[in-house]
């Protein structure tokens, strides 16, 4: 576990969280509305969580670009890149 990435691990799912409410303002998206749910899931176990008792498998948010393009077939979208981002910084802080 690197304790120096959890910052930018919770800067970047705050982000992909105002991009997904955004999207789902306009959309109303069921799918949409899960990912959201799971990234509050994942904020929320960062930052209230001893780092000793993280554990990757607790972490819900691995195949958000899958799950988002099963509602939305947008592969320009940057919201993609966001969550891949996500992604590769939990793999990073568990590493």
């Amino acid at each position: 576990m690197k304790p120096e990435k959890i910052n930018d691990l919770i800067d970047q799912i705050n982000k992909v969280i105002l991009i997904l409410e955004e999207d789902f303002k306009k959309n109303n998206e069921p799918m949409v509305e899960l990912i959201i749910k799971r990234y509050k899931n994942a904020k929320d176990m960062l930052e209230n969580t001893p780092q000793e008792s993280l554990k990757r498998v607790l972490f819900k948010i691995d195949g958000g670009v899958r799950a988002y393009l099963e509602v939305s077939s947008d592969y320009m979208n940057p919201l993609l890149d966001e969550l891949h981002k996500a992604e590769k910084l939990l793999d990073e802080f568990f590493s």
